[in-house]
């Protein structure tokens, strides 16, 4: 395996950990957006 086909492979990997972790972190924002929202007393009358 040449070192250009190791690269394009690791930046594949990459690409893929960024989008789950990218997707993992905007769920748990909504999470916590959520949690706040509740908190807030009139919120969505």
């Amino acid at each position: 395996m040449g070192i250009d086909e190791l690269r394009a492979l690791m930046g594949y990997e990459t690409i893929q950990m960024t989008l789950r972790f990218s997707k993992v972190t905007s769920r748990r924002a909504e999470e916590i957006a959520q949690r706040v929202f509740e908190k807030i007393p009139n919120y969505g009358q």
